[in-house]
């Protein structure tokens, strides 16, 4: 080996298939699968009570409305639900101070 080789970076090939969100028909998986299941559930309910010319239109069409958010969403960030879930269970740490009667931070300011 010569002193040359040692400087030379070595190379790796990331797969694109290791990095790429798994997403399922274009949304977050868990999400997906849960609109899913609430539409139908809609469905089922609206066909009980109205009849499966109510039902089944409504709940496909609430679907399909859930799934064009989703994918809307997944476009935008394809983890925004965890990254939503996240801010949610880290409020309390980091309260947002955007109102005017907030109180000031207890820092010394040196500049009187």
């Amino acid at each position: 080996m010569s002193a040359n080789h040692r400087n030379e970076l070595t190379k790796v090939a990331i797969h694109q298939s290791l990095v790429r969100p798994m997403l399922f028909m274009g949304g977050e998986r868990t999400l997906v699968i849960v609109s899913m299941m609430f539409a139908g559930y809609m469905g089922y309910m609206l066909t009980m009570r109205y009849g499966i010319w109510w039902g089944v239109p409504v709940g496909g069409s609430l679907w399909l409305v859930m799934i064009y958010m989703l994918r809307r969403m997944a476009l935008a960030d394809s983890q925004m639900w965890e990254v939503l879930q996240r801010a949610k269970k880290y409020k309390a740490f980091y309260p947002a101070r955007g109102r005017f009667d907030a109180s000031l931070p207890a820092i010394k300011d040196f500049k009187k």
